[in-house]
């Protein structure tokens, strides 16, 4: 399948779902439409601000799912600025396990969102693995890594990085913490410029992204009930970017 051919399947599912969603579920056939939306402090996405600078980000998701399968998309909009991101996804399930393919975008000002050539695309296209844990068991582990598009080695630019994200959790009550490293030279530690001075050393393995999230839900009513986030982030290997190396990130879900 060719990977534009992943944001028209997504769409169209979709309004299938949507058209057929009433009727399944009384049907009991498992189907479940889903709007949900958050609302940042400040985008940070892996151990890295997403926008220029901090600022509130409106992000919505919208999801269908079937069994094992779920078909959604995923986006962000700053609030005071022109940032804008739109990411369909595609995941299976299988017990603890998820497999999802994910088509970001960030670059709309840079190319056409319609254009999926390779080489001129700005599309990045992931593969990820997921393993969630357990009540007896609270350890997840996630190893997401870009195939195509808008991912190239910084010596060959025609060669693509295979940017690779490896995140190890474990949860403890209401809290979460999380341990995030990429393996290689890749997008995750500026394909390894991670210094000011150009002459400097390149870095390979890079950890990027350590910290806890606390969560804690805000009843409004008896159909109401607010998730409210607080996470301290830190990314040891930002020194190519001052403005990366800790955030404080609060967030409400609706």
């Amino acid at each position: 399948m060719k990977p534009y051919y992943l944001l028209s399947l997504i769409l169209l599912l979709l309004t299938i779902g949507s058209k057929t969603f009433s009727q399944e579920e009384q049907n009991g056939k498992g189907q479940q439409l889903k709007l949900t939306a958050d609302l940042v402090s400040s985008f940070v996405w892996r151990g890295s601000l997403s926008t220029k600078n901090p600022i509130p980000s409106f992000q919505p998701t919208m999801s269908w799912t079937h069994k094992a399968i779920e078909i959604g998309v995923w986006g962000s909009t700053g609030l005071t600025d022109d940032y804008k991101e739109i990411d369909p996804y595609l995941s299976f399930s299988i017990n603890n396990i998820k497999l999802t393919v994910t088509d970001y975008n960030w670059d709309f000002e840079k190319a056409n969102y319609f254009n999926f050539k390779n080489s001129e695309t700005r599309h990045r296209i992931e593969g990820s693995i997921t393993y969630s844990g357990s009540e007896k068991f609270p350890i997840s582990l996630s190893l997401s890594t870009f195939f195509y598009g808008c991912d190239k080695k910084a010596e060959v630019s025609t060669r693509q990085a295979f940017s690779t994200y490896v995140e190890l959790g474990y949860s403890y009550g209401i809290t979460n913490f999380f341990f995030g490293f990429t393996p290689w030279k890749s997008l995750y530690n500026n394909y390894g410029t991670t210094t000011f001075d150009a002459s400097a050393s390149q870095k390979n393995f890079s950890i990027v992204n350590i910290g806890s999230t606390v969560t804690k839900e805000f009843k409004i009513n008896d159909k109401l009930v607010l998730p409210i986030k607080g996470s301290l982030i830190v990314n040891p290997s930002a020194s190519y970017s001052r403005k990366d190396f800790v955030h404080l990130v609060v967030s409400v879900t609706f």
